[in-house]
C-alpha cells in the first residue's frame, strides 16, 4: 500500500496522468487478490500443450520537462528561390532560413547541463534546460551538412540563434528554459559543396531531438 502511494506523489508533476494511473492501482487492488487466485486455476485449458501461452510486456518511464507543440512536430521549411549565380564558389552560403519549435508545459525542475565542447555547465535551481540534436544523411566528405534530393552540388547548414554551427549528429549549446511555454529558434542555411551545381528543386529530410541531461 505505501508503496504505491510513494510511486504516485513521485509522479505527481503530470497532473492528471498521474492521478488517473493511481487511482486506477487503488481501485484494482480489492479485485486483484481474486484474479490472481483464479489465474491459473487447474481447470480450463492450462495444462493442455498448444492451448495457452505467456506475454513479456516491457517499456520505460521517462520524464520530461517539457513538450514539444503539435504544429511544431512535424514542419515544412520553404527555403525559397536560390540563383546560381548567388553561390559562385564552394563553400559559399545563401540566405539563412529561420525556423522554430514551440515548447509547453515546462515545470520548473534543477538543471546541470554540460557542453561537450567547451566543458562549461549551464545551471539552475529552477529553470529546465535542454540540448538539440539534429539527424539527417549527409553529404559524402561534408558530414556535418545535411544532404539534399533533386539537385548536385548544395547542403543544408544547421545553426542556432546565435549563427554556430550545429553539425548533424552533435549536440547543440545547452540552453536554459523559461518554465511554462519557450520557443527554440534555428536556421537552415543552403551551402555550396561542389564545383558541379545543378539546378532544380530539392527537399530533405531533417529530424531533431530534445535532451535534457
Amino acid at each position: 500500500m505505501m508503496a504505491i502511494s510513494a510511486n504516485c506523489h513521485r509522479y505527481s508533476r503530470f497532473g492528471w496522468v498521474s492521478s488517473l494511473l493511481c487511482l486506477s492501482l487503488w481501485s484494482g487492488l480489492s479485485h486483484a487478490a481474486d484474479r490472481n487466485a483464479t489465474l491459473y486455476r487447474p481447470d480450463g485449458n492450462w495444462n493442455v500443450e498448444g492451448a495457452s501461452g505467456q506475454l513479456y510486456v516491457f517499456g520505460s518511464l521517462t520524464e520530461s520537462p517539457c513538450r514539444i507543440a503539435m504544429e511544431s512536430v512535424y514542419q515544412s521549411v520553404d527555403m525559397g528561390n536560390i540563383e546560381t549565380a548567388d553561390l559562385k564558389k564552394v563553400g559559399q552560403t545563401g540566405r539563412p532560413v529561420p525556423f522554430h519549435i514551440e515548447l509547453l508545459d515546462c515545470i520548473e525542475t534543477p538543471t546541470a547541463l554540460r557542453d561537450i565542447k567547451t566543458g562549461s555547465v549551464a545551471w539552475s535551481s529552477e529553470q529546465p534546460g535542454v540540448k538539440m540534436r539534429f539527424l539527417a544523411p549527409s553529404v559524402p566528405f561534408y558530414p556535418q551538412l545535411a544532404r539534399v534530393v533533386g539537385v548536385q552540388g548544395l547542403g543544408l547548414q544547421l545553426s542556432d540563434e546565435a549563427g554556430r554551427v550545429i553539425p548533424l549528429g552533435e549536440s547543440s549549446v545547452p540552453r536554459l528554459l523559461s518554465p511554462g511555454q519557450d520557443s527554440l529558434s534555428f536556421f537552415i542555411t543552403p551551402v555550396r559543396i561542389a564545383s558541379d551545381l545543378q539546378a532544380g528543386a530539392y527537399r530533405a529530410l531533417i529530424s531533431f531531438e530534445l535532451m535534457y541531461d
